[in-house]
């Protein structure tokens, strides 16, 4: 992902997610925060979830729910034509998105911006359901 390097960890209960560390994070504690409490407070359908962070020290990470399917990118520009969505699930995750977005800037209590929208940041889960992520960049109006 942009602005760190993300991991796959998994909780005790056997639960997989994504841990994002941020790098270069030129914000301090305070603000993460109150990033951090927006973005975990919104919750749709087709928007990747904040389950968790830290914010000890100089260290930033952000849990999200694990997205098995990984990022658009990769199923978009792939070299084995063996795999290739097709038209349905291409167009459910165009749909998808745009639901995500229109959320974003329609309906949450605090309109939010993306900013990089890209095929890196649409992830697919098992069923290869779009959610949008990396809210790095994001704008909060």
């Amino acid at each position: 992902g942009g602005f760190g390097i993300v991991y796959k960890g998994v909780l005790a209960d056997g639960t997989r997610i994504a841990v994002k560390k941020l790098e270069g994070v030129g914000q301090g504690k305070k603000e993460f925060r109150a990033e951090v409490s927006i973005i975990g407070s919104i919750h749709h359908l087709h928007l990747v979830r904040l389950r968790g962070y830290c914010a000890e020290g100089t260290h930033r990470l952000l849990a999200y729910e694990y997205m098995s399917n990984g990022s658009l990118e990769k199923w978009l520009f792939k070299k084995n034509k063996e795999f290739m969505l097709d038209w349905d699930t291409r167009y459910n995750i165009a749909v998808g998105t745009a639901k995500g977005l229109a959320y974003l800037h329609e309906d949450c209590d605090v309109k939010i911006v993306h900013c990089d929208i890209k095929p890196e940041n649409v992830l697919l889960d098992d069923h290869f359901l779009a959610k949008v992520s990396d809210f790095g960049l994001a704008k909060f109006l």
